[in-house]
């Protein structure tokens, strides 16, 4: 298995997942490719969390879809030029003045993930990748039936797996278990 830093290619680490980077197409809300790969690369330490919670959706009969897991700085700095909206897009880090870091896509410790059926079909969720409606949120009141159920399932197979989610975005999780790197523009 190959590494570039903290980074692997998380198919060489397990090839179940079923890999849908919404950034490398312009099926996403900018409407535009930012990622020149859909090639998915994530921490090493993420990655094997990440394959625990696969495997506990596997069990229960699903498989595992990623949106999103390592970004470039450079890609972060696109999505700002696309939409320049602090309440949709992180102000991307000057790089020459960070001195600390947080788990982020930058650093490949963050993830997007949905759930589909063993067959790769798209799961009832609580909504689509990136909506920026308070659906994206997995305790909106509008949320119910099965969608809420198959949310609350990823989120509680995350969460045992050592996964922080994040309140805003269902699909959107945090590794705060390993120690935050040095966030990359690396190309892969």
């Amino acid at each position: 298995m190959k590494e570039w830093g903290n980074l692997v290619k998380l198919t060489d680490v397990n090839d179940d997942f079923i890999i849908d980077l919404k950034y490398a197409t312009a099926d996403n809300f900018t409407g535009a490719v930012v990622y020149t790969s859909n090639t998915c690369y994530i921490d090493k330490n993420t990655a094997k969390r990440l394959v625990e919670a696969q495997k506990a959706a596997h069990k229960a009969g699903f498989k595992m879809k990623i949106w999103d897991a390592y970004r470039p700085v450079s890609a972060q700095k696109r999505f700002w030029e696309l939409l320049p909206d602090n309440n949709f897009v992180a102000y991307p880090p000057d790089m020459s003045t960070m001195k600390e870091f947080k788990n982020s896509h930058m650093n490949g410790q963050c993830v997007d993930v949905t759930l589909t059926d063993m067959d790769g079909k798209d799961v009832p969720m609580p909504s689509g990748f990136d909506d920026f409606t308070e659906k994206a949120r997995l305790d909106c009141p509008q949320t119910t039936g099965q969608a809420r159920k198959n949310g609350e399932f990823l989120r509680d197979i995350m969460v045992e797996a050592g996964f922080t989610p994040y309140e805003g975005e269902w699909w959107h999780f945090y590794d705060r278990n390993v120690a935050p790197v040095r966030y990359s523009d690396l190309q892969l």
